[in-house]
């Protein structure tokens, strides 16, 4: 009996030591890798008692799923190293940016693969691989070789869903009564600052379940219809309408703000003279160091991303499916063509698809961009902007609205060499980061001199033009409060500038309220998060909870301020300023060169569905490289019979371009593949090549890039 007693009791100190001890363990593990610090991960059980409780039991709640299945062990050991691996990911993510790992940030895996050769050496790539490879195999491993129960009694499963019961009981009674552990839902200021006063565990796990913006207690139509019906102005009076020009600056701000930073000379000199002469203010946007398209989803929507769940990029959910108010649909109601122009992927935070829902006509990334340069971090130079944001306006003889995005500036910082002609030397940096600062500033002052570029330029064209520069975030130079002199993480500059003759003003905004300001002064007056912007007032509790209102209504809502419509139509979004068009294709001494229009190195040329190999030489002009070969068409037989009518109607499926025969077509694909445009068809018998059989001797350009 006392063997029998003590095999229990041991069998109990095993599933304490499993279910309790190492959550426990897990727990001080994952917070010292998010404090970056043992000590502090010791410190947050301390300090945070109930917040430390209630993250262990979130982890004792997923682990304590393998108490029902036969391989327990294999379960229980999987769920704790998905745990360690997400403690881990979030102190690798903390290297390069300030905020935290979140679960959004696993469906934007695709960008993040994209934009790691920035961040990642080919050993660092290399080593990452082989852990993963080794995690995979010891769970395999282990799946075969861990002991699994060959049945389970009916008391087992009993004392396993009271033991997780009580788990629950716990975390919901903690939740109710533990002013800091329900602080999270409304009380976050940024995701950053919740992470380390909350916990990893919780606010990962809150960001699983927090999506979307919740339901406002007092919605219903008579609210909403009170909103909309106190909402006034209209956009009759004005008599012209300037061309509407916002940049959002990659990492950009003043870098006087910081206090211990001494430069050679001024990084921002064109900036610096805008703000001298033109309206200007500060900038408070939602993110630091990272999450440049939070705010670019607030400047375009008028909406607060606070509103959504914790860490939640809208353009990853809500916007992926529906439509919504922006700066694009309230333009295009008065006229105006709307584009957007990156110096980056297209594919990057799914705004080629993202955008169809926010109204812009057109989308230039950088697959539809010739000279292109990259600096030392391999980022694509801004300057390249200039001629790309003065072809938006114009290509359309009316007035346009353009949003033009940067990259130049874009992290990391450290361990790049200085090009040969940097023009400032960094006498002294916050905690001697003397490299990083250099790189950093040296990057500011070429992306300033494309301001003063695109000025000059604008100045030049003479038509009606408002200019707003603004920066999205701080750079991830882990920059403390104590380093700036408004100790503010969450502000940036921005400056309007005009040839409307407009009176200088200096007023600091938020991000959500920086296009509804431009535009009231300007008279225009379009749209309902616009119109309420415009006429509310920005200091009292209601102006946020209406501003809610509005937004959950038009995305998640009945649409009573749209009378129960879809207010807004999905654009069907044009990749490129100008379409790219295939004209002819001739003979010459390389082989067979196509003309057209618009031609980029990221132009892949097909022809009878076969992906051609080609050599890009300049915007009009490919080379092919290896022969064309046509296929015998198949006639289609005449019949003099009526057709027979069927009872079920017949489908139109409509054909792909890769099915059409002896047909050439070009296809612009992003680096990792992606298809993001294609051209229209050219037929073989409609070109020069297919009406002569002789070679037809063209002038071939001068081959300038791969």
């Amino acid at each position: 009996m006392e063997k029998k007693t003590g095999k229990e009791l041991g069998k109990y100190i095993k599933y304490a030591i499993r279910y309790i001890a190492v959550p426990v363990f897990l727990e001080i593990i994952i917070e010292s890798l998010s404090r970056k610090s043992v000590i502090g991960g010791f410190a947050y059980l301390f300090e945070h008692p109930a917040l430390f409780v209630f993250n262990t039991l979130i982890i004792m709640l997923t682990v304590s799923i393998a108490l029902f299945f036969k391989r327990e062990i294999f379960v229980y050991t999987m769920i704790a190293a998905i745990w360690l691996a997400f403690g881990i990911v979030n102190f690798v993510v903390l290297q390069f940016r300030v905020t935290p790992f979140s679960a959004v940030d696993i469906t934007l895996l695709e960008s993040a693969i994209s934009v790691s050769g920035h961040y990642l050496n080919a050993l660092n790539v290399a080593m990452i691989i082989l852990g993963v490879v080794l995690v995979i195999a010891a769970l395999v491993c282990l799946f075969f070789m861990a002991p699994k129960h060959t049945h389970r009694t009916q008391k087992k499963l009993v004392v396993s869903g009271i033991c997780v019961a009580l788990i629950i009981s716990a975390l919901a009674f903690i939740r109710i009564n533990n002013n800091s552990v329900k602080a999270l839902e409304d009380n976050y200021t940024n995701i950053a600052e919740a992470y380390e006063n909350y916990g990893f565990v919780y606010c990962f796990t809150n960001s699983i379940i927090d999506t979307g913006i919740s339901k406002p207690e007092d919605y219903d139509e008579a609210h909403v219809k009170a909103i909309v019906n106190g909402l006034s102005g209209n956009t009759e009076d004005v008599e012209e309408k300037p061309n509407v020009v916002f940049v959002q600056l990659e990492s950009f701000f003043d870098v006087a703000t910081l206090k211990e930073l001494h430069l050679s000379k001024d990084a921002v000199p064109n900036f610096h003279a805008l703000q001298e002469n033109y309206s200007h203010g500060l900038l408070t946007v939602p993110t630091v160091g990272a999450g440049t398209v939070n705010t670019e989803f607030e400047v375009l929507t008028g909406m607060s991303q606070k509103d959504f769940g914790t860490s939640e990029y809208p353009y990853k959910t809500i916007l992926r499916s529906t439509t919504s108010e922006s700066i694009c649909y309230d333009l295009k109601n008065l006229g105006y063509m709307t584009h957007c122009v990156h110096n980056n992927e297209g594919t990057f935070y799914g705004r080629n698809r993202v955008y169809r829902n926010l109204g812009f006509d057109t989308f230039t990334s950088m697959e539809y961009m010739n000279g292109l340069e990259d600096n030392p971090n391999g980022w694509k130079k801004d300057r390249i902007l200039t001629g790309e944001i003065i072809d938006t306006l114009d290509s359309t003889p009316g007035t346009d609205f353009t949003l033009a995005i940067t990259v130049q500036s874009h992290g990391k910082y450290e361990g790049f060499d200085l090009e040969e002609n940097a023009r400032i030397k960094v006498n002294k940096a916050p905690e001697d980061k003397v490299e990083a600062y250099e790189y950093f500033v040296n990057q500011l002052y070429e992306v300033d001199q494309m301001i003063g570029n695109l000025v000059s330029a604008l100045e030049n064209r003479k038509e009606k033009t408002i200019l707003v520069l603004y920066g999205d975030h701080l750079p991830s130079l882990d920059i403390k409060k104590e380093d700036l002199i408004d100790s503010n993480l969450y502000q940036t500059q921005y400056v309007v500038w005009d040839n409307l003759g407009l009176e200088k003003q200096e007023k600091n905004l938020t991000s959500y309220q920086l296009y509804a300001e431009i535009l009231d002064r300007i008279g225009i007056h379009e749209g309902n998060i616009t119109k309420y912007h415009q006429g509310a007032s920005w200091r009292t509790k209601t102006y946020h909870d209406n501003l809610k209102m509005l937004e959950y209504d038009m995305l998640y809502g009945e649409k009573y301020a749209y009378d129960g419509n879809k207010p807004f139509q999905t654009v069907d979004t044009q990749m490129g300023t100008y379409p790219i068009l295939v004209n002819d294709v001739a003979k010459n001494y390389r082989g067979y060169m196509v003309t057209g229009s618009g031609f980029t190195p990221y132009c892949h040329l097909l022809f009878n569905g076969k992906d051609l190999a080609v050599q890009w030489v300049d915007k009009e002009h490919i080379q092919v490289l290896e022969e064309i070969e046509t296929k015998e068409e198949k006639e289609e037989p005449e019949t003099t019979e009526e057709p027979v009518e069927s009872a079920v109607p017949e489908e139109k499926t409509e054909e792909k371009k890769e099915d059409v025969p002896n047909a050439f077509f070009i296809q612009v694909q992003s680096e990792g593949g992606t298809v993001l445009s294609e051209s229209g068809l050219l037929k073989y018998s409609d070109t020069t090549l297919g009406k002569t059989e002789t070679p037809v001797e063209t002038e071939t350009p001068v081959e300038t890039e791969e």
